[in-house]
């Protein structure tokens, strides 16, 4: 995502917002099997490897302290593929926490000094983002809670969801803002 934009940053986050909303005003299925899901933790999985991956390849030289490039890569895709047979339990929560701190850091990047532009994808960056993701990868159990404390009742759902889809329209309000 090098040399993402601003109002691209509104639109990733908008998309992550109205996602979360739509699974949670719909009490949908998913967000109950998902936490140990196979599929679910496949997929987060090997995005949030890809994605660091892709990261480690173009970082520049200096951010790798001198240490060759591909043993890096090849040594972390490894360790990180061994997660599945060490850490399965709640991998998919892992990463999914891990996905939205990547999120945020690119998110924040296009926002660094455009405020007042930027100061909703920063505020929902780390209010939202950094705090839950590294709340999550850290304790997937919490995750569990705190998705089963707002799907109990219809009134958390209609609240929560209706919250996440409100702050997903004010993001791409404010993406046309800026175009």
């Amino acid at each position: 995502m090098a040399g993402v934009t601003l109002a691209q940053a509104y639109y990733a986050l908008a998309a992550f917002l109205l996602l979360a909303g739509w699974l949670i005003v719909t009490d949908s299925p998913v967000l109950r099997t998902f936490r140990r899901s196979q599929g679910a933790t496949y997929f987060l999985a090997l995005v949030a490897i890809a994605w660091f991956a892709w990261w480690l390849l173009n970082i520049p030289e200096a951010d790798l302290a001198g240490l060759p490039r591909m043993p890096v890569i090849v040594g972390f895709i490894g360790f990180s593929l061994l997660t599945f047979v060490y850490m399965p339990d709640f991998l998919s929560v892992r990463a999914l926490g891990v996905i939205m701190l990547f999120l945020a850091r690119h998110a924040l990047d296009a926002g660094y000094r455009q405020l007042p532009s930027s100061l909703l994808e920063a505020s929902l960056s780390y209010g939202v983002l950094i705090l839950f993701g590294f709340w999550w990868a850290c304790s997937p159990p919490v995750f569990c809670r705190q998705c089963d404390w707002v799907l109990a009742t219809e009134g958390r759902r209609k609240f929560f969801g209706g919250l996440s889809i409100l702050l997903a329209v004010a993001c791409v309000a404010q993406s046309f803002r800026l175009a």
